[in-house]
């Protein structure tokens, strides 16, 4: 990804995200990813007529616009780490173990992955519960960690103010490029990381605030 290409799909991803639904208008199965591919899909434009092209219902299309923007999310997730100078991408596309890795140290390569905090964790929801977030996560989104070591970023979006805006804070991008570069400075003095079995992992939190305030956290 280019700087030209992160500015155009980013621009696109905040206009798209003011009709994303917090929740899936319909479960993802293989059924339904297998109509068309639309990871080779790079512009909004696009995947709208190839929903057209493939007859999607009407009410299927939510589903398929969320699933993209998600994707295209956690593309430029990775580029505005990546492109920081002690940040590198995995050459290899197809390696599924790691998105980034830090500080050119091979125990700091890092799968990325976007999320929301939990429906039980929000009533009583602390940014000081990082521990028992990254748990459930572990256990419940991903299998990674049952198969070997698998380090693991979580970028935790949440508004205090209304949970569905958690999707709007999640193309926010500059917000997100200032938590990345302190997060990257802060690695170089040593951050404690959460270790779940051998992997380590730690949450970089989006926040917007109850009084339309918007920030980031790092439990350091």
């Amino acid at each position: 990804m280019t700087e030209q290409d992160f500015i155009k799909l980013g621009t696109e991803l905040q206009t798209l995200s003011k009709t994303i639904p917090l929740q899936w208008g319909k479960i993802q199965n293989d059924q339904n990813d297998a109509k068309f591919n639309m990871f080779k899909i790079n512009n909004l434009a696009l995947l709208e007529s190839t929903m057209n092209k493939e007859r999607i219902l009407i009410e299927q299309k939510p589903y398929y616009r969320r699933r993209w923007f998600l994707w295209q999310c956690s593309k430029i997730d990775e580029y505005l780490f990546y492109r920081e100078k002690n940040a590198m991408k995995n050459p290899n596309k197809y390696d599924k173990n790691w998105d980034i890795q830090f500080l050119q140290n091979k125990d700091l390569q890092f799968d990325i992955k976007g999320t929301l905090v939990p429906k039980v964790f929000r009533n009583s929801f602390s940014l000081n519960n990082e521990k028992q977030l990254i748990e459930f996560y572990y256990n419940n989104q991903s299998k990674g960690v049952r198969f070997g070591k698998q380090n693991r970023l979580f970028i935790v979006h949440h508004s205090y103010k209304k949970v569905e805006r958690s999707i709007f804070l999640r193309c926010y991008w500059e917000l997100k490029s200032l938590a990345y570069k302190h997060f990257i400075s802060k690695l170089k003095d040593g951050i404690k990381f959460i270790e779940i079995e051998k992997a380590i992992s730690k949450c970089i939190f989006i926040i917007e605030t109850k009084d339309n305030k918007f920030t980031f956290y790092i439990n350091e």
